[in-house]
């Protein structure tokens, strides 16, 4: 029986797995990659905050040790110059201690915003409260007091350049730990690039193996459907031949003449026989080549159920037919509709089995934005591996039933066009359901129904069916 199988769904889609496993290989990988980038980028900026931290802090406190120093050395000479060469402006020789006791004190003053190192600047009160002394004694003409201020003063001095040395050797100390961060976070920072790095080639590598995979699965699915068009082709001319070959021969007797009136008559009836089921064969494989073209429109299923119905004629008379169909609007042209209604009865009628009166029975539900529509009968039915080619092109279940073996492969097409879906049910010897899910048309009412409760009406439009070629 054309157009039955045990629970087979109708349906293909093996050329999706190859183009969904690379957009998703693609995906994966750009991933990766920006994961990379990020990482990178993060690297590179806590990389150059750490550098710019530690410049910024060897430059300050390098500076601040300098000047330090610097200072300290010239309050030593200064020093030496205030006291120990008392005569140099009366002989004219060094520098004048007026001038040295001047620059004394400035440096002191300007000594105090770099006393900031431990213990750094008690020294300094002690050598500004010092320098204070030496410019009284100085003043009042004291030489013993001032030199006694000027040697506590060079104490204090020397005191300030040992804490210099010590400030130096704890820059230095600081600079290296300032050093080990960085050279952390680099190290860290590579780490994570290369597994990042791995992880991106791990992830490529698995794309591409899946990738690998899908194109073998899509040139077997390739192979599979060549091996189904040469079938195909064997088959249409197979088809084609049968009723050809007899129109041949008889034309063949008639040309060669001799013939009474009544055996031209038979011969010819018979050539149009053949050429009947010939155009029959045509007018199928055209059918299904069409089928892939739905028309715009929508059309009542339970008209299309009775139109079917009515154009069995005499046949109707010889099966029970049952009917539960609910009102409702297919979104397709009653063309379509009939076409698959006519297919799906036509079946259940074709193969009913001979010893019991045959039965069918054609219900219909709405399942949301779908229609069921079922045709059941008590006919022959058929095996597992019937049922699983019952889609396919020119399959029949049983050769000795007329048929192209068209049928149910124009209802799959059909309803493959319609976003829709087939499914087929099927025992020996007890029968066959076919059940068939087609696009509700939607009306005015449905979107009342979905704006509930907003007070607001709104017009839906029917959708279009897509066209498929």
């Amino acid at each position: 029986m054309n157009d039955r199988a045990d629970t087979v769904p109708a349906g293909g889609g093996e050329g999706r797995d190859g183009v969904d496993v690379g957009r998703t290989s693609r995906r994966s990988s750009l991933g990766w990659l920006a994961a990379v980038v990020t990482a990178i980028v993060v690297v590179v900026g806590v990389d150059a905050w750490a550098a710019i931290a530690t410049a910024r802090g060897a430059r300050d406190l390098s500076t601040n040790a300098l000047r330090s120093v610097e200072l300290a050395e010239d309050m030593r000479w200064q020093l030496a110059q205030v006291v120990l060469v008392p005569d140099a402006a009366r002989t004219g020789k060094g520098a004048d201690p007026g001038q040295a006791l001047l620059w004394l004190e400035r440096d002191v003053s300007a000594y105090e915003r770099l006393a900031t190192f431990e213990s750094e600047r008690p020294e300094w009160l002690t050598l500004l409260r010092l320098t204070h002394g030496l410019r009284e004694a100085i003043s009042r003409g004291d030489r013993d007091g001032a030199e006694r201020a000027a040697v506590s003063a060079r104490e204090s001095v020397e005191r300030l350049i040992a804490l210099n040395r010590l400030e130096a050797s704890t820059i230095g100390s600081q600079l290296v730990g300032l050093g080990r961060p960085q050279v952390a976070i680099d190290g860290l920072a590579g780490v994570v690039v290369v597994l990042a790095l791995a992880q991106v080639a791990r992830s490529r590598l698995r794309a591409l193996e899946r990738e690998r995979t899908a194109v073998a699965l899509s040139l077997e699915a390739l192979e599979s459907k060549n091996r189904e068009l040469e079938a195909f082709a064997g088959r249409v001319a197979h088809d084609l031949r049968s009723p050809l070959t007899p129109v041949q021969v008889l034309a063949g007797v008639l040309a060669r003449g001799g013939h009474s009136e009544d055996e031209v008559r038979r011969i010819s009836a018979r050539i149009g026989n053949a050429a009947s089921r010939m155009s029959g064969v045509i007018e199928a494989m055209l059918t299904f080549s069409r089928s892939g073209q739905i028309p715009p429109g929508q059309s009542s299923l339970s008209a299309a159920v009775n139109d079917v119905l009515e154009e069995l004629g005499p046949v109707r008379q010889e099966v029970d037919v049952r009917v539960d169909l609910p009102e409702e609007q297919v979104a397709c042209s009653s063309e379509v509709l009939e076409q698959i209604v006519r297919n799906l009865v036509g079946n259940a009628i074709k193969y009913r089995a001979t010893e019991r009166r045959c039965q069918v029975e054609i219900s219909g539900a709405t399942d949301g934005a779908m229609i069921r529509l079922a045709v059941t009968d008590n006919g022959i039915g058929m095996d597992a591996e019937a049922a699983r080619r019952a889609f396919q092109p020119f399959f029949r279940a049983s050769p000795d039933r007329a048929g192209h073996g068209l049928g149910l492969a124009i209802v799959e097409r059909y309803v493959q066009a319609l976003r829709g879906s087939a499914l087929l049910t099927s025992q020996p010897g007890l029968g066959t359901r076919v059940e068939i899910r087609l696009p509700r048309a939607w009306t005015e009412s449905d979107g009342r129904r979905m704006l509930a409760g907003t007070g607001q009406a709104l017009e839906v439009p029917s959708p279009q069916p897509l066209s498929v070629g």
